[in-house]
């Protein structure tokens, strides 16, 4: 539970405090003026919205306003929204083409990527490990002949 930034156990202190500061029949009186704020706060938002709507309709502008007080997460759905509406024409192109690339990566190439008969070099034979009974020189270190 989360209203306003302020989680449960620290709306119960605030709570406590008011009533041990106020008293009950205070903070009865202090709710119901603090509702009829919140009902006249809520029909003033609906008539100001309804008024810039109708001026937006007129203007041609296709945006839909929120009919009710705007709630945090109503306003991340809210703006999450428009931003994928907006940049869904620029994300769409580059997904498809990373989704080609994936799937050209992914798939197992079965022609070489140069030819043979182009004049590309062919790779080097391995050398082949000496005979056993051959000495290899490697000088006085390896304990052979010092010329």
């Amino acid at each position: 539970m989360d209203i306003l930034g302020i989680g449960g156990a620290e709306l119960i202190a605030i709570l406590i405090v008011m009533l041990v500061v106020a008293g009950p029949k205070r903070m009865i009186q202090w709710a119901y003026v603090l509702g009829t704020y919140m009902a006249k706060l809520r029909a003033m938002w609906a008539e100001v919205m309804s008024a810039v709507q109708q001026e937006l309709k007129e203007s041609g502008v296709d945006v839909e306003l929120p009919k009710e007080l705007p709630k945090h997460g109503n306003l991340n759905r809210q703006f999450n929204q428009q931003v994928q509406k907006v940049m869904s024409p620029v994300t769409k192109p580059i997904e498809d083409t990373l989704k080609e690339a994936s799937v050209s990566v992914n798939t197992p190439n079965t022609q070489s990527a140069v030819p043979e008969g182009n004049g590309a070099a062919k790779p080097k034979p391995q050398p082949s490990a000496p005979p056993p009974n051959d000495k290899s020189d490697f000088g006085s270190w390896s304990g052979g002949s010092s010329e």
